[in-house]
């Protein structure tokens, strides 16, 4: 609700132990705060806490409970119907008495213009192809509107009631529905701020430039957080909302800081000023010890972490691509359309050394992007490639017929600012290069997260060491992003014109729909070979998770869902500054806990 202004965190430092203010320092900023747009973690911990969704994710398991609607639509419950022909109606009676942060009323109708407005805006490279999904469709055709009027409407039977009529079941279209991209808005302040008026003419607001969409800098949630400043360099805060619905948080207020260097965060937690900080794993050994520190590690994850190809390089005005030549001096737009360029990428990264000496042993090298974890992943023993020098040169001489080998190449290789363990894997990719042939010369280079972001929508990195934190902890919430031709991370590098991309998308399409493991499985299985034989990333890590507090932090819960990994619904700290316990639901969580 208010607009991005002066962050009032900058103030933090040396202040006195307050027990209902809570301070998180981290590294990278938000991108957006439109829930239409919004696809990153940074983002998401805002939208997270300040809007609501027709079910929200319990603090503690992947599992869903009523939200702004009062039941999860089950077969059980008669809200829930798998029809005959395969599509399902969801029913979802609408919470009443719940208010948006400016006072007004949440209704019905409020749901589904926030749902409509989403899909209908459908930016580019946003989220909206997960709620697309649920009817079958890849985004917002020129039927979207008329479509979508028959398959998300307002009960006639029972205005109290929203209707939702998917193209099919699956397990998985609840948890979509739980996600910030489905965040309920107050359809009269969106129309205020200049958005969609729910009128035909719904294409002037469909795919804008972020900046330009209604609540690029501004929110108004019914959530039990008001944002009360926010500023995409410095960081946001958070106010209690007095007037939620549900039960209120302990805490009063949630500062979150953004800042770059560890050091700082590191500083900032050992002298009391943040309750909770960033610390990289490969800097644990100089944490490890401090007096009055906590972490809580060896947590279950099901985030990974990958070094991706652009497959298209956008050349125009783009100085990472030096000469835009293979002369040496630079590198075509295609570039890594050449698969033993691929290959020799992935035979030559040090893999073992980035495992022990960056992540000190607390990951594993998967052999495909769907975590080992999830059902239908390939195991490590399935894995194909190692770190093999000779096998890296073999391929390199293969490499466009022979010039990459005998004029050398130069590009640029970005990576997050603030993330010193992407930092390293793309230093280790330019070492492991240069130490075969001065001629293969990769320039590192650290940028913001938003200009990150913004570069790799406009296809201009080069390539890049990327992450992936799940929509919802399903096999097709990692095929679908990283290999689908269409996908978040793979529009930008699996293209048509690749001969296997076809077959690929085939396979998790039919995967998508279908909730039988006797089909999935096989599916899975085929896509999961077809991308390896054919390169198209490089799995570089699936971590354990790991955080670091003050032993003051009370209730801390792990939620392998939770944007930004910090749920302040759940969390304080204790009155007197004294120990805080973990929340009792950590006894049924794999961990690991040290303090000193």
């Amino acid at each position: 609700m208010l607009v991005v202004g002066v962050f009032a965190g900058l103030s933090l430092v040396g202040v006195a132990y307050d027990p209902e203010t809570f301070v998180n320092v981290t590294s990278s900023g938000y991108v957006t705060l439109d829930p239409c747009e919004a696809y990153d973690t940074a983002s998401g911990a805002i939208l997270d806490h300040v809007y609501e969704r027709l079910v929200e994710y319990v603090a503690d398991d992947v599992y869903v409970i009523p939200g702004i609607s009062t039941e999860v639509p089950t077969v059980e419950n008669g809200l829930l119907v798998i029809n005959e022909d395969g599509t399902a109606t969801f029913k979802f009676p609408i919470r009443q008495g719940v208010k948006f942060h400016d006072g007004a009323d949440l209704t019905p109708s409020d749901v589904v213009y926030s749902l409509k407005r989403n899909l209908l805006a459908d930016p580019l490279g946003g989220p909206q192809w997960m709620p697309w999904s649920i009817f079958n469709r890849g985004g917002a055709d020129d039927d979207a509107l008329e479509y979508l009027n028959q398959h998300i409407f307002i009960d006639p039977a029972d205005a109290n009631v929203v209707v939702i009529e998917a193209e099919f079941y699956a397990p998985f279209i609840l948890q979509i529905l739980a996600g910030s991209w489905c965040s309920i808005m107050d359809e009269d302040y969106v129309i205020a701020q200049g958005g969609w008026d729910g009128g035909e003419n719904w294409k002037d607001w469909n795919a804008l430039p972020e900046e330009d969409n209604a609540l690029y800098d501004n929110t108004n949630g019914s959530g039990s957080w008001i944002l009360d400043s926010a500023d995409s360099e410095l960081g946001f805060s958070l106010q209690r909302n007095e007037e939620y619905w549900g039960e209120k948080p302990i805490l009063k207020r949630v500062e979150v800081v953004y800042d770059n260097e560890w050091t700082n965060r590191r500083l900032m937690l050992e002298n009391g000023d943040a309750d909770v900080a960033y610390i990289p794993i490969n800097y644990k050994p100089q944490v490890e010890g401090t007096p009055g520190f906590r972490t809580v590690y060896n947590l279950p994850s099901i985030t990974n972490g990958a070094f991706q190809f652009t497959f298209e390089i956008a050349m125009e005005g783009n100085d990472r691509v030096g000469s835009g030549q293979l002369d040496g001096a630079g590198i075509p737009s295609d570039f890594w359309q050449d698969i033993h360029m691929r290959k020799a990428a992935a035979y030559i990264f040090p893999y073992d050394q980035f495992i022990e000496e960056v992540t000190f042993g607390e990951s594993i090298v998967p052999p495909t992007m769907i975590p080992t974890a999830l059902p239908y992943a390939w195991q490590e023993d399935k894995r194909v490639f190692f770190t093999d020098k000779e096998k890296a040169i073999e391929e390199l001489k293969l490499a466009w017929d022979g010039a990459v080998w005998e004029n050398g190449f130069f590009f640029e290789l970005n990576y997050n600012t603030g993330n010193d363990t992407r930092k390293t894997g793309c230093e280790m990719m330019r070492n492991a290069f240069f130490d075969i042939d001065y001629r293969f010369n990769i320039l590192v280079r650290g940028i913001p997260w938003p200009q990150y972001l913004e570069a790799n929508k406009a296809h201009a990195l080069c390539a890049l060491v990327i992450g992936w934190l799940p929509d919802y902890p399903d096999a097709d919430n990692y095929a679908n992003p990283y290999y689908y031709s269409d996908g978040y991370f793979a529009y930008r590098s699996v293209t048509s014109a690749l001969l296997f991309a076809d077959a690929v998308d085939e396979r998790i399409i039919a995967a998508s729909k279908s909730s039988d493991p006797a089909v999935r499985g096989p599916l899975y299985d085929e896509i999961q070979q077809i991308v390896t034989e054919n390169c198209v990333m490089i799995p570089l890590q699936q971590a354990t998770a790991r955080v670091w507090m003050r032993r003051w932090v009370a209730n801390y819960v792990y939620a392998v869902h939770q944007s930004g990994g910090w749920n302040y619904d759940v969390v304080y700290k204790t009155a007197d500054g004294s120990d805080g316990a973990l929340h009792p639901s950590m006894a049924n969580i794999r961990h690991t806990l040290e303090e000193w």
